[in-house]
């Protein structure tokens, strides 16, 4: 049976990926076909007729392996292919959602759950808070995609949700640790723990990330490495420094993050070959990791929602954040209508996915029904409405703002 889903998921992206230009015309992403496809699939399975959490039980893992490697990967990249010196004005606006926007998200969400569920405990509310607080710009591809979208918006959304993750990491990792220990599921002291595995990951991944970019580096103004090769030392490099830093004790997500900053290659063309063949490394794991969250995740909280949780959902995605993104943006010279864009397209995919998996491999899922659940609507219907609203509002902004440079001529 393992092996029919795997020929399923595969079938799914070759056809995803055959009719791709069509289907996103009619607003459907590869997030979206890709659950889809998992939650078709887990019928016949009788994955969606197990009791509450019990598909976790054998499968999470399963679901976690590739997802960490996923989570690894795109961590690094996103870091790595930043260039600084031509995206000033886009790196001024990441840094307005980074610095400010991002813990408002964070303070205001942990708030809005607490007032909305005070059961749910201070420390879980606060992580929840992290793991719905990242936003993924897979889901919002035609964002970035449309080039008459002003650039500094496009790519300032684009490397907030490239950074946001790895900013987070560090933090959830902590707190998760901390309860943890406070439940009694954590043998070490949670301060020393966390300690330990942010610093080592953190020097890992500096030292790693600045030792491989000096030796590509070197091998470029040698002409040693032939073109294929310039192609795979992404995905190789993340993978190398996740890995290694998880042998050592360190946190593996982290190193990744600080890898990719501290990698440094001067060549403009192997950066640009990393990226886009990275991109596709990248796309794949997240089909799969979408595809798995239709498969195993959802069939295993859905009996668990509830009406707050909606509630909760809807007011994260489309007030808190908007509402957060408004304030860190006073004073900044974009349009109302630029801010309520930016403030729309930050959706939860992928770290969110992964963070919950990650939460539910270091605590016993048992006793955390709301906070997972809760997760897991969110991603759902952001994977949907973000899918769905990418492409028809980036045309109505594009619209609106030539329609404004038109008045002003």
């Amino acid at each position: 049976m393992f092996e029919w889903v795997i020929i399923l998921f595969l079938g799914t992206g070759l056809l995803y990926g055959l009719q791709s230009r069509r289907l996103q015309r009619r607003n459907i992403s590869s997030p979206m076909m890709m659950v889809l496809t998992g939650a078709l699939i887990a019928l016949p399975l009788g994955i969606w007729h197990e009791p509450p959490l019990a598909p976790f039980a054998d499968r999470i893992h399963f679901a976690t392996g590739f997802s960490e490697m996923t989570l690894a990967i795109i961590l690094f990249l996103d870091a790595a292919v930043l260039d600084y010196r031509k995206e000033k004005p886009a790196i001024r606006l990441a840094n307005r959602l980074l610095l400010i926007g991002l813990p408002l998200t964070i303070g205001v969400t942990w708030a809005f759950i607490i007032g909305l569920h005070p059961s749910i405990g201070v420390l879980p509310a606060l992580i929840l808070a992290l793991i719905v607080s990242p936003t993924d710009a897979a889901l919002g591809r035609p964002v970035l995609e449309n080039k008459s979208v002003p650039d500094p918006v496009r790519q300032g959304i684009n490397i907030e949700s490239g950074l946001n993750d790895g900013l987070v990491l560090p933090v959830f990792t902590a707190v998760v640790l901390l309860e943890a220990d406070l439940v009694g599921e954590s043998s070490n002291n949670w301060l020393t723990e966390a300690a330990i595995e942010i610093s080592v990951g953190a020097g890992v991944g500096l030292l790693a990330g600045y030792v491989i970019g000096q030796i590509v580096n070197h091998a470029v103004t040698t002409n040693t490495i032939i073109n294929r090769f310039e192609r795979l030392l992404g995905v190789l490099a993340a993978l190398f420094i996740f890995f290694l830093s998880e042998k050592l004790g360190g946190n593996g997500f982290v190193a990744a993050f600080a890898g990719g900053l501290a990698l440094n290659i001067s060549s403009e063309q192997v950066r640009e070959t990393i990226e886009s063949f990275g991109e596709a490394e990248s796309e794949l794991l997240t089909m799969l990791t979408f595809f798995i969250f239709g498969l195993v995740v959802i069939p295993a909280v859905y009996q668990l929602w509830t009406w707050e949780m909606l509630i909760f959902s809807i007011v994260s995605l489309a007030i808190l954040r908007p509402l957060c993104v408004w304030i860190c943006m006073i004073g900044s010279p974009y349009s109302l209508a630029e801010k309520l864009y930016i403030g729309w397209f930050g959706p939860r995919g992928i770290a969110s996915i992964i963070y919950l998996l990650i939460m539910s491999t270091m605590i016993a899922p048992k006793g955390y029904d709301p906070l997972i659940a809760a997760a897991v609507m969110i991603v759902t219907i952001s994977v949907i409405a973000h899918g769905l609203s990418a492409a028809p509002l980036s045309n109505l902004l594009v619209g609106y703002l030539q329609e404004k440079q038109h008045r002003r001529h």
